[in-house]
């Protein structure tokens, strides 16, 4: 015999002292209660997906470089993602340096896209590629993303 009353929620037996229980019943409360759970966890507008749940944990990479001088190089990231966009800076240098005795402007900050990124850095799916300018390239300005024995750091974001 089922139980004489069940739970209020999930309509699981609730035997009184003079029910008695059959295999049958527990069987039944067990796939309620698998069902119900299961349908719990796999629900993703209140629960989160591994994948998002690492997003959270991780959303940016944050690295370093060490100019070597040449025009072109590339700078592989050892992050486990495609950054989506970033930014790019020396270390202990202003953004930009203006030298009035050269007429001359360096640059040593860069916003980096997979849509678009500022002149002298472009970003690559695991990778970006920065230039060292050795004449100006836009009037007096100088990128200045591999200036030999610079250090520079990049954050990359998801």
């Amino acid at each position: 015999m089922s139980s004489s009353n069940k739970t209020t929620n999930l309509r699981l037996n609730s035997w009184v002292g003079s029910d008695v229980p059959c295999r049958s019943d527990f069987v039944s409360d067990n796939e309620i209660i698998d069902t119900v759970l299961g349908t719990h966890r796999q629900n993703t507008n209140i629960h989160i997906t591994s994948a998002e749940r690492e997003k959270w944990n991780a959303p940016y990479y944050i690295g370093t470089y060490m100019g070597n001088g040449s025009t072109t190089r590339n700078i592989a990231f050892d992050s486990d993602f495609s950054p989506k966009w970033g930014i790019v800076f020396s270390a202990g240098t202003f953004p930009s340096v203006n030298d009035y005795t050269n007429r001359a402007d360096y640059n040593y900050f860069a916003v980096i896209s997979n849509r678009g990124s500022t002149s002298g850095v472009t970003l690559g799916s695991g990778s970006m590629t920065v230039t060292q300018s050795t004449v100006a390239v836009s009037g007096s300005e100088y990128k200045s993303f591999n200036e030999n024995g610079v250090t520079y750091v990049y954050i990359i974001f998801r």
